[in-house]
């Protein structure tokens, strides 16, 4: 699962998705 489809699914930007993997409160996510 990529990002963008993330930030489709929990209502958030993908800004906010990445930020929540730099600070450690979600796991990365694949980049295409």
């Amino acid at each position: 699962m990529n990002i963008k489809r993330v930030s489709e699914l929990v209502g958030v930007s993908a800004d906010t998705i990445r930020y929540y993997e730099r600070i450690g409160l979600l796991p990365t996510i694949t980049r295409n």
